[in-house]
């Protein structure tokens, strides 16, 4: 079977509007980008790809968190229109503290895509087909991703509302651009009546209102009505797929869902994101021999096993297991072993050094730590863990680097820092 060419914008579209949780007016302007860019996300100067690390679905939106009081909230439907039309590389360029809500759909997000051109380019398409299920859930709901036998995507949602027959069904469609456009795009956001006020309460839905949500009322819609059967269940396969993309991936899965949201959905993107580096890159893109001639670094002090994915001055993504057998296990907290903290540093800055030595390898340097800031701790590494260290670039300046490291352990993000470099000679006495 030919393979798929990514696919990218033929020119910028610029959305406007007012954000649906924070009520606050926004720009979002989606660019082209070379291929193999993937989707990223730019704020404030700072830009990210997208991975299920930087989501958090915790406040009935899916929350892009690109750095220290840096968030943009409600990116699902701008995202899901960009996945389900077939784009593969944009750079969304925010402005305001959210998306602007629109419609409350992503239709008006797809039909402006679709006309500025979504064109191929030179490089073959990503996919995931995992080789076996993958599901999370808890006693309320639950989400699993099937392989598919044909590579197409399909998303299957049951949906179960006791407060309205309006949200209740089961709807599968295939997700393909014309399917996107037609079937899954004009569904609009909703909200029971009774949820509302307790939604505005907490800090949210101040810019909704019935015209771009839709409020049940019992088995009615307040001042509204449907454009699309079952439009809440397809409203729910719609985020589902906002909420996937940020796996930068197209995807070749029978997605299953119950009654699941925002966090259950980024849960399984951050299972299924575990699953994609150890079946793209088994042995990893850079072999031991290589990675010792980068790093000065020896036993017991490589903290780097494999190098995921890298591409030089721009990201790494590298994994660190840790057995009991490790040094540091037999003497911190040996009765509950714990990686120390500092050492999660060491190991991102090794991630880092190697990124950042790519284009210098064979001319004896080194990438020397000199600072590293706004580190947060945010849950312990214990014997059995796989860590994935994660650096990407922010920016060089003559001999002084600066990158921005995350670790995770199964998706959750253990450690962060900014680090700083200097790029020096190597000293033969190392």
């Amino acid at each position: 079977m030919t393979a798929e060419k990514q696919m990218t914008l033929a020119k910028a579209v610029t959305f406007s509007g007012t954000g649906l949780h924070t009520g606050a007016e926004a720009t979002v302007t989606v660019h082209p980008a070379e291929a193999g860019q993937g989707i990223r996300v730019r704020s404030q100067g700072v830009e990210k790809a997208l991975t299920p690390s930087l989501s958090d679905g915790a406040r009935n939106c899916n929350t892009i968190s690109l750095g220290e009081n840096l968030a943009v909230m409600t990116l699902e439907h701008l995202l899901s229109a960009v996945f389900g039309m077939g784009i593969d590389n944009a750079v969304i360029d925010v402005t305001g503290p959210e998306a602007p809500g629109l419609d409350g759909s992503s239709l008006e997000f797809a039909k402006a895509l679709a006309e500025a051109g979504i064109v191929p380019q030179d490089a073959d398409r990503k996919v995931f087909i995992p080789k076996e299920a993958i599901s999370v859930g808890n006693a309320q709901a639950g989400v699993a991703a099937y392989p598919s036998p044909d590579g197409k995507f399909r998303v299957t949602y049951i949906l179960d509302y006791k407060e309205s027959s309006l949200a209740r069904g089961t709807v599968t469609l295939e997700v393909n651009p014309e399917t996107f456009l037609k079937e899954i795009a004009p569904a609009r956001t909703f909200v029971m009546k009774e949820h509302a006020a307790a939604m505005q309460a907490a800090g949210l839905g101040k810019g909704a209102n019935p015209q771009n949500t839709l409020v049940l009322d019992g088995d009615s819609v307040v001042d509204n009505s449907f454009r699309v059967p079952d439009e809440c269940v397809r409203h729910k396969i719609l985020d589902l797929i906002g909420d996937l993309s940020i796996l930068n991936r197209r995807l070749g899965v029978h997605i299953v869902a119950s009654k699941s949201g925002h966090a259950l959905n980024i849960e399984l993107a951050k299972a299924m994101r575990s699953h994609i580096l150890k079946t793209e890159n088994p042995g990893g893109v850079v072999d031991f021999s290589l990675l010792t001639s980068i790093l000065p670094h020896r036993y017991p002090f490589l903290l780097v096993d494999r190098v995921l994915e890298l591409e030089e001055k721009k990201y790494i993504v590298a994994v660190k297991n840790l057995t009991f057998n490790e040094e540091f296990f037999q003497g911190h907290f040996p009765g509950e072993p714990i990686m120390p903290g500092v050492l999660q540093i060491e190991a991102l800055a090794q991630a880092g050094a190697i990124m950042m030595l790519g284009e210098f390898r064979g001319q004896g340097k080194l990438a020397v730590l000199m600072t590293a800031d706004d580190i947060k701790w945010r849950r312990k590494v214990v014997p059995g863990d796989c860590l994935y260290l994660h650096a990407e670039f922010v920016k060089m300046k003559r001999s002084i680097g600066i990158v921005r490291v995350w670790a995770e352990v199964d998706g959750d993000v253990t450690t962060e820092a900014t680090i700083k470099f200097a790029i020096t000679d190597a000293n033969p006495a190392y």
